[in-house]
């Protein structure tokens, strides 16, 4: 049973992620454009069913919706989520893969951001991302 503690540390999770997504998608060209101010991001609610601690559950932050699951450690599956663009975030118990580094082919990262509450942030850092590799994972 999820507590409302352990689902705000999955939002909270979630909203980073999506943050982390957004930014890793935006590039400097050098050019100083002073045009209109962009509008802030809203921040979603998301709530996902079906979390187990034996399978990935994949999610597109795009939809809000779960893309599809996979059996923990099943290299085959893993393989063929890594091909796919179509997810931004997985979840599997407290672990959490993102669609970047060895875990996805996109551009997607995360950051902990501790002594600070996220509702406190005027907007996503702009550096220290972490990407999965096969040296670390990160839990929840």
């Amino acid at each position: 049973m999820t507590t409302m503690k352990t689902m705000k540390h999955r939002l909270l999770l979630l909203a980073l992620a999506g943050c982390a997504i957004l930014l890793a998608g935006c590039a400097s060209d050098g050019s100083d454009n002073k045009g209109p101010a962009p509008e802030p991001a809203r921040v979603k609610t998301l709530s996902v069913e079906g979390l187990s601690d034996d399978q990935w559950v994949y999610i597109s932050l795009e939809t809000g919706n779960k893309v599809g699951t996979s059996p923990l450690g099943d290299a085959a599956q893993d393989a063929a989520w890594k091909a796919r663009t179509d997810w931004d975030i997985a979840l599997c118990g407290e672990l959490v893969r993102t669609n970047g580094g060895t875990s996805g082919n996109g551009q997607g990262a995360i950051q902990q951001i501790p002594n600070k509450s996220f509702n406190a942030l005027d907007q996503a850092p702009a550096d220290g991302y972490t990407t999965d590799t096969d040296d670390i994972v990160i839990r929840r």
